[in-house]
């Protein structure tokens, strides 16, 4: 696993009626996030993010706590692999959510969505999270997909990428059938 850090911003009091639900952007097939979007929240708050941004530890939330060296050195081994064998663009991926430092550029990705976001709507906020995404170690590339494991005894759903279809009826559906198959080598 590969800890992904996302950032957010949060748009400014006055400006959440804006956007009265979730704004998604149109997937890039060729990357391996889906990117900034826009998430109003029960509270009628509305939070613009997240970056993927490589992280240095699982609990690294700011930058640099939350690291231990032996972690953050095989985290490093690891995107270093990633980088080099640039499947999935991985590459393009890196060099564009480091842009995402600079707040012009996190704008732009968010005025894609919502044009008359300026950035005095977008404020600083401290909501952040950590991904763990899984790596095939031996083909150097990110999985982008569920893993399924199953034992005699239990299912592991491995790399669960999106909570909202975690969280569905069809996929708890799709869960309780592997319960009642063989075995999934």
């Amino acid at each position: 696993l590969v800890p992904f850090k996302g950032m957010y911003y949060k748009l400014r009091e006055g400006c959440s009626d804006w956007v009265r639900g979730n704004i998604y952007p149109v997937p890039n097939l060729s990357m391996p996030f889906l990117g900034v979007h826009l998430t109003r929240s029960i509270h009628g708050d509305v939070y613009i993010g997240p970056t993927s941004m490589p992280a240095l530890g699982r609990e690294n939330y700011g930058a640099f706590q939350g690291t231990e060296p032996v972690e953050s050195f095989q985290i490093l081994h690891r995107l270093i692999d990633l980088y080099v064998a640039d499947n999935q663009s991985f590459r393009t991926l890196v060099h564009s959510e480091i842009q995402k430092f600079r707040k012009q550029h996190f704008l732009r990705a968010a005025q894609r969505l919502v044009p008359k976001i300026t950035s005095q709507d977008m404020v600083r906020t401290s909501k952040s999270g950590i991904r763990p995404q899984l790596v095939h170690i031996k083909q150097k590339r990110l999985e982008l997909d569920y893993v399924i494991e199953k034992t005699d005894t239990s299912i592991h759903v491995l790399n669960a990428i999106s909570p909202a279809f975690t969280s569905s009826f069809e996929f708890a559906k799709f869960i309780v059938d592997q319960s009642q198959s063989p075995k999934i080598a």
